[in-house]
């Protein structure tokens, strides 16, 4: 067992390796001969020991001498390696010389939060920024969902370890093997990404500017290559395009196949696609009539513009901005804070909670109310017009109250170092478990984590990782039972 485990390391370090490869020739295109020494280290950092480990256990992908909780292990610690080693072309080239910092901003990257201790991005080596987005672009889908579409033998552990850290309570195969499921919605995203890239460049971004925006979007990250975000370019055009492709990704994408199967109805009638939308616009209807009302806007377009980019880019927690939502009224920020509870759809590269979880808490809240109404009521629990098993129910409220426990306790330690008042510290901790970006206050669109300690900027990062494990996956580790040698 332990020779598999180092073994899928190996090949875990080497594919980390590749990915390296590709802010190393951005480093050689612009000539940023420190830059690319960065990236040459961190390669053989990862490849050295890789090639060992593969070398000395043996392992082939046919092979399913995994079991089922050393999935959790892998998909758990392959977030924290790939963190750390992230970090080092930070802190080699002194782009972030502080290592509590650099492994924040790495783990923001990978978790796809967006969140950012940088006061001065533009001035940045363009490697390091392409890196810092790409890091987003790995994390949106997955890095063991990646992996596994990259490794078409990976059987049935790649599904163990890759879905594991899914977001959603289930991940819907469009394919009779894992690893082809996983091939095509890579496929997919690949394809939305250099979809958004060409449609970017007419709104006045330059290629390097629309690839590094493309990949942040498409993952919901965040991340841009300005010190002011996507408020740099100042366009209606590139606001309303971003808006679009975020929708695309706070998607469900096995509605996407399902769409191009020719069964647009199905999708249309899913019921989490039909509560995202109702939840998007209902949100952006208020916000705008809000800001209108409130006299912060003149130009209902303006008004409209920012209302649907801001509701749109914190649901599927992105977390651009293309406005200081902190100046809003207190209507308007507590509908944005509600949304980024929410976050998007299951199987999608948002964050948050997601929308099928709270449509099913919903119900089984109608259906207590009217089984307290009707004591003889015999009335199931259905999600797509199917019953839903009550294992799955427990799982649903579960998560929920870990959910919220983990904020909460995250809240109160963050308060404990008094780094930040309440509405920071709870905000900044929301933020981070739904990998959403920007919160409220000293956290807000406009400013940055730079001024918490390392020991907050660490918890924070753990915080970011945690959620985007969907909690119980990193959970799973610190406990007794898990680490029994007699428990499957």
């Amino acid at each position: 067992m332990k020779q598999a485990v180092l073994g899928f390391y190996g090949y875990f370090l080497i594919f980390l390796a590749g990915c390296l490869t590709a802010p190393l020739l951005v480093a050689l295109i612009y000539r940023e001969t420190g830059c690319a020494a960065a990236f040459l280290i961190t390669i053989a950092v990862c490849a050295v020991p890789g090639a060992v480990f593969r070398k000395t256990s043996g392992l082939r992908f046919h092979d399913s001498r995994l079991r089922q909780r050393y999935g959790y292990m892998i998909a758990s610690s392959a977030w924290l390696v790939a963190s750390v080693i992230g970090a080092l072309p930070y802190l080699i080239t002194g782009s972030i010389p502080d290592a509590a910092d650099a492994f924040f901003e790495t783990c923001s990257g990978f978790s796809t939060t967006g969140s950012t201790i940088l006061e001065e991005i533009e001035s940045l080596p363009k490697s390091i920024l392409f890196w810092r987005s790409l890091t987003q672009w790995i994390g949106g889908m997955g890095i063991m969902v990646l992996f596994a579409a990259l490794l078409p033998d990976f059987g049935i552990k790649g599904q163990s370890i890759a879905g594991a850290e899914t977001p959603g309570p289930v991940m819907t195969k469009v394919s009779s093997r894992f690893s082809g499921t996983a091939r095509l919605m890579y496929t997919a995203y690949i394809i939305l990404t250099i979809a958004l890239t060409v449609l970017l460049i007419p709104g006045g971004m330059g290629l390097y500017d629309a690839v590094c925006h493309a990949m942040t979007c498409m993952a919901t990250g965040g991340y841009s290559t300005y010190n002011d975000g996507v408020m740099h370019f100042n366009s209606y055009y590139i606001y309303w395009i971003l808006t679009v492709f975020m929708f695309l990704a706070g998607t469900n994408f096995n509605l996407f196949f399902v769409a191009l199967r020719g069964n647009l109805r199905k999708t249309l009638r899913d019921d989490e696609f039909r509560a995202y939308c109702i939840i998007l616009l209902a949100s952006i209807a208020m916000i705008t009539a809000s800001l209108m009302t409130a006299g912060r806007y003149t130009d209902f377009g303006k008004a409209l513009t920012d209302a649907a980019f801001q509701a749109v880019t914190l649901m599927t927690t992105t977390g651009y901005a293309s406005a200081d939502f902190i100046l809003w009224p207190a209507f308007a920020q507590m509908i944005l804070v509600l949304l980024m509870f929410s976050g998007g759809c299951s199987s999608s590269t948002a964050g948050g909670i997601k929308v099928v979880r709270v449509i099913v808490f919903l119900r089984m809240i109608k259906h207590e109310i009217m089984r307290i109404l009707h004591l003889n009521i015999i009335d199931d629990i259905k999600y797509n017009r199917r019953r839903m098993m009550p294992e799955t129910l427990t799982y649903i409220l579960a998560f929920l109250t870990a959910y919220i426990f983990t904020l909460t306790g995250a809240t109160l330690l963050l308060s404990a170092t008094g780094d930040g008042n309440l509405v920071t510290n709870f905000t900044a901790a929301l933020t981070c478990i739904s990998n959403v970006g920007p919160g409220l206050d000293l956290a807000g669109p406009v400013c940055n984590f730079h001024f918490y300690s390392d020991f907050s900027t660490i918890l924070l990062s753990l915080l970011m990782i945690a959620g985007r494990l969907e909690l119980f996956t990193f959970m799973v580790l610190f406990t007794k039972y898990f680490w029994r040698p007699d428990r499957v």
